[in-house]
């Protein structure tokens, strides 16, 4: 399904390149790898090309899916449980399909609540992770740096951030 070069998105890890296609014996068994460097980490990680719907890997979104997760980041933002453990878990939920949309609303949201209440240790890892793996599929999506796309991603944030206080405060 896919090929070396190719760029993809791993559920859990975020965006990265196919760098290889490896055959390796696992458990007794052999098997074809993919051989995935990833952007945001810095690490490889091997995913059997037999087990790729399973685990969720998918190619790198385009200019529709990137431009309506660019939407999605500046809608206004979900309510979030004042129950820490609850939005955490919904946010977790949310982040672990590595789905394009649902990780971009994580972020929206979780900026907001920070502007708004402040972020727990938790609730900060978990808006890190989501940054970091929209950034990832953003760069290479859009073939700039991660950290280019982290400003972009930030530009983005308090743009609306500050339009949205502004609303508040003004009604």
């Amino acid at each position: 399904m896919f090929k070396i070069g190719d760029n993809v998105v791993h559920p859990y890890h975020g965006a990265g390149r196919i760098i290889d296609i490896k055959e390796k014996r696992f458990l007794k068994e052999n098997g074809y790898y993919y051989i995935i460097d990833l952007l945001a980490c810095n690490s490889i990680v091997m995913v059997p090309t037999n087990n790729i719907q399973k685990i969720g890997l998918r190619r790198v979104s385009g200019r529709r899916a990137i431009s309506r997760a660019m939407n999605t980041l500046t809608s206004t933002p979900d309510t979030l449980s004042s129950d820490h453990r609850e939005r955490q878990a919904h946010a977790q939920e949310k982040l672990n399909t590595g789905d394009l949309i649902k990780v971009t609303e994580v972020v929206r949201n979780l900026a907001w609540r920070n502007q708004q209440a402040g972020l727990t240790m938790a609730d900060n890892k978990l808006y890190q992770r989501a940054q970091t793996f929209l950034a990832s599929e953003l760069a290479l999506a859009r073939e700039i740096e991660l950290q280019e796309a982290i400003e972009q991603l930030q530009t983005v944030l308090n743009d609306k951030l500050a339009a949205l206080a502004l609303e508040i405060n003004s009604a």
